[in-house]
């Protein structure tokens, strides 16, 4: 057994190492694409998946200060698509907040405190329930261009999306209730 355990630990950890030779921005067969920041190409992977919504866009953002991401929320909206966002209270209260912003543009805009009393620190978008958007990646300039962050892209996932749809409308329901 003790000569084997090597061999197992190897067997087990292989397909962590095969993660880290993913190209990133390829999706692989699951549709999942993933990014990295700094400067890995977070806000453009985000700004294309807005570019690409027919329908809808739904997010829920704890940090959101970037006007590029902004702007694409405002196209989308432009050409007919709903959007919605939540962004967590405490962020809001930064002058730099695109919140403001969006509303001025007509998108509904609803911002709360964590369900715990604690942070609402989601940072999650879903489009056209089938594509999920989400990470650690704020939308925020220091999150592109400062911070070690991640994006995950995951497409044509309709389960998926089904279940970050059901967090949103409760977290929207709730902001509801708290505004």
């Amino acid at each position: 057994m003790k000569r084997l355990f090597p061999l197992i630990l190897i067997l087990l950890l292989l397909p962590l190492g095969c993660l880290e030779n993913h190209p990133v921005g390829a999706p692989d067969s699951a549709g999942i694409s993933v990014y990295f920041s700094p400067r890995g190409g977070c806000t453009k992977a985000l700004i294309r998946a807005f570019n690409k919504a027919e329908k809808s866009i739904d997010a829920a953002i704890y940090a959101f200060t970037s006007r590029k991401i902004a702007k694409a929320l405002i196209d989308a909206k432009n050409r007919g698509v709903k959007v919605r966002v939540i962004i967590d209270i405490g962020t809001a209260r930064s002058k730099h907040c695109m919140g403001p912003l969006l509303e001025r543009a007509g998108i509904p805009v609803r911002y709360k405190k964590g369900s715990g009393g604690g942070l609402m620190h989601n940072k999650y978008a879903v489009i056209d329930g089938r594509t999920v958007v989400t990470g650690s990646f704020n939308w925020t300039n220091s999150a592109e261009k400062r911070n070690d962050e991640n994006l995950v892209v995951i497409t044509n996932s309709p389960a998926t999306a089904k279940r970050y749809e059901r967090n949103f409308e409760k977290l929207w329901r709730l902001a509801e209730l708290s505004n």
